[in-house]
């Protein structure tokens, strides 16, 4: 496995962090690999740590090379900042598909929060859309968006036959993002025809992110079935893609 980061950004500090593993050899039997772009969470104001190396662990464990997105937060934040940079990894990776053994038919992303909203974007109004996306407690309506980032698009409002299929887990008590987000996504994809699972647990705090002792270290009380979210995940993917 090789881990390498680079900058999409001097200025406004955004990188991509690439995890990229063998193929061939002792992986014959693979000859490409799947793609995850993950985008984490914190309001446009920071990327969480608790949403990137934790997440992307998990789907190298299931076979993807992986990429870890920073995208422009804080003073950079204004919109289309943040969908500029998705646009401007997604094009860096599929032009090193050869040397980084990526299948460029099967990229998908993940977002968690406002990293949610803009793995919504990239599923809805970007111009390189993924193959699927997964949402996790996503900023999905204009207002929650414009809280965050006064700038921001409605991405609820966005959402037609062509948006990717998507895959959408949250918690119905979230207090940062209401559920009415997920829910209204949710609506709109059914009545697109877009193809979507959805998994809203009883009660998680927001940003449980892998939802175990990782990264709850104060061991926050939340539904049992929570973390589950990522093995319904990887077989989604393994359906979709």
């Amino acid at each position: 496995m090789k881990a390498q980061e680079i900058v999409l950004n001097s200025e406004r500090n955004v990188t991509l962090t690439a995890y990229i593993q063998n193929v061939g050899g002792g992986f014959s039997h693979i000859q490409k690999r799947p793609a995850m772009i993950v985008m984490p969470g914190g309001g446009y104001y920071f990327c969480s740590d608790t949403e990137a190396d934790p997440i992307a662990f998990i789907y190298m464990k299931a076979g993807f090379q992986v990429f870890i997105l920073r995208y422009s937060v804080d003073e950079h934040k204004a919109w289309s900042n943040p969908l500029d940079d998705y646009e401007q990894a997604y094009k860096y990776i599929c032009d090193r598909s050869e040397e980084w053994a990526v299948d460029t038919n099967r990229i998908a992303v993940i977002g968690f929060s406002a990293g949610g909203h803009l793995a919504g974007c990239a599923a809805t109004i970007s111009n390189c859309k993924p193959n699927a996306a997964i949402l996790g407690y996503p900023v999905l309506n204009g207002e929650t968006a414009r809280y965050y980032n006064p700038s921001a698009p409605d991405v609820t409002q966005s959402v037609d036959e062509n948006t990717c299929p998507c895959f959408i887990f949250a918690s119905r008590n979230d207090n940062v993002v209401p559920i009415e987000n997920s829910i209204g996504f949710i609506d709109a994809l059914n009545k697109n025809g877009v193809g979507f699972e959805c998994h809203i647990y009883s009660d998680a705090p927001h940003g449980f992110s892998v939802a175990d002792e990782t990264v709850n270290a104060q061991s926050i009380p939340m539904c049992t079935r929570t973390p589950n979210w990522t093995s319904d995940s990887i077989a989604w993917l393994k359906e979709i893609l």
